[in-house]
């Protein structure tokens, strides 16, 4: 609902983006998941220079490789954010993206709400 990111390192807030999520029609799912990895060296215009993969899938676009799991990823975008703009992502500033990826492991648990 506030279109924001936050990291917590043992309850305490270690890094906050503003960030892009799924428009109405392809809404980034809700629930408890976790990173399942990071890949690196991305540097693609539409996706940023890193991109995380994660647990959470895609209930309405089923076909995306790897059977429709939700990324965190950059944006060459940032002035679309925050809101509601990606087909399920969670879009972020590529500033801010290279930040969490020195800040956040594979495995790291993420909640959507």
């Amino acid at each position: 609902a506030h279109f924001r990111a936050t990291l917590k390192r043992n309850g305490k807030t270690i890094f906050t983006s503003v960030v892009g999520v799924g428009r109405s029609i392809w809404p980034t799912p809700p629930g408890e998941f976790y990173i399942r990895d990071k890949l690196t060296s991305f540097n693609d215009p539409f996706y940023g220079p890193i991109a995380f993969g994660t647990s959470a899938r895609s209930t309405t676009l089923t076909d995306w490789p790897g059977g429709g799991f939700v990324g965190v990823h950059g944006t060459n975008q940032p002035s679309i954010l925050p809101g509601r703009v990606s087909h399920g992502c969670i879009r972020m500033p590529n500033a801010s993206i290279l930040k969490l990826a020195r800040l956040m492991p594979v495995g790291t648990p993420l909640t959507i709400t």
